[in-house]
């Protein structure tokens, strides 16, 4: 019965993504409107996070960042349909990676890479675009991400994330074991590092967008231990489903930054990303769920 419904449902996607953008884009329209009106998905989420982020902003430029978010976020959802159906030609075409003359001198060395995709703009269609980021010296791709519930689900889209050959996904717990089971390829590794942690001891604490905010470590950790040269992504989305990543070089030398450098460094870089453009980044997710324990300079167990 599993695999009837695995087929179903990927019979079911591929044939949604045939239908044309322009069609997608007049009904995105229409449902981020009616999330707006009917305040249906977590508004209350998303106008807290919008409030206490832009403290001097007034309720009515807050509430048209909200609109903003929402019609991007439709826009979203369809762009994961779609992505069922790319071929290398469209995906490169949509999401157009831009050579930075360092990161690809890197490349061509055969560094290993740490890639921090946040989520903004567009992070649903990197595992694939991501794939051509070089036509030369092509890397091996490992995409850390957090499995989904539903395990038929989570099959799919890993399958699809990962049909141009070149990249695997793996599981958040398995990140370890994963990495150094290629570490003797020439490898990217693939982080959305901006979510909030589930244990605020083994997390980085610092301020961001003016508050108290828990970091996953997990960027700096794994440029250290296995000498990836950490890269952020700065999404742009120049269109309605066109985007554009341009690249930027943390530290050729992981090894040699103090502690906390790596995760200031990308966290800062993504703060200046939302305050250009704050609909593009996910407004609902319950980013600062968490506080920072009281003990925690005791009981962290990351301080070097």
């Amino acid at each position: 019965m599993m695999k009837v419904k695995y087929y179903f449902l990927k019979a079911l996607f591929w044939l949604l993504s045939k239908i044309p953008f322009w069609f997608y884009h007049g009904l995105s329209t229409l449902i981020g409107f009616l999330f707006i009106k009917t305040k249906i998905y977590r508004y209350n989420v998303v106008m807290d996070n919008l409030r206490k982020s832009f403290p001097d902003k007034s309720e009515k430029e807050i509430q048209k960042i909200a609109n903003q978010f929402y019609y991007h976020f439709v826009d979203l959802l369809i762009e994961s349909i779609k992505a069922f159906g790319f071929s290398k030609k469209t995906i490169k075409k949509r999401y157009k990676i831009n050579t930075n003359p360092e990161v690809q001198k890197l490349l061509e060395e055969k560094r290993n890479l740490a890639i921090i995709l946040p989520h903004y703009g567009n992070w649903e269609w990197s595992a694939q675009g991501f794939n051509f980021m070089t036509e030369r010296n092509q890397p091996f791709g490992l995409a850390i991400y957090r499995p989904l519930t539903n395990k038929l689900m989570d099959k799919l889209m890993k399958e699809n994330r990962t049909r141009f050959a070149g990249s695997k996904m793996i599981a958040k717990n398995d990140a370890f074991k994963e990495i150094t089971r290629h570490k003797d390829k020439h490898i990217i590794v693939g982080f959305a590092a901006d979510q909030s942690p589930g244990n605020a001891y083994n997390s980085y604490w610092m301020e961001f967008l003016g508050r108290e905010t828990g970091v996953f470590y997990g960027v700096e950790k794994f440029s250290q231990q296995f000498n990836l040269a950490p890269v952020y992504a700065h999404v742009k989305k120049v269109a309605r489903s066109r985007y554009e990543i341009d690249f930027e070089l943390i530290t050729e030398e992981p090894n040699e930054t103090p502690y906390g450098y790596i995760t200031e460094k990308h966290m800062r870089l993504l703060e200046a990303d939302i305050y250009k453009k704050p609909h593009l980044w996910l407004w609902t997710h319950k980013r600062w769920k968490r506080s920072k324990p009281a003990d925690y300079e005791q009981k962290r167990p990351l301080a070097q």
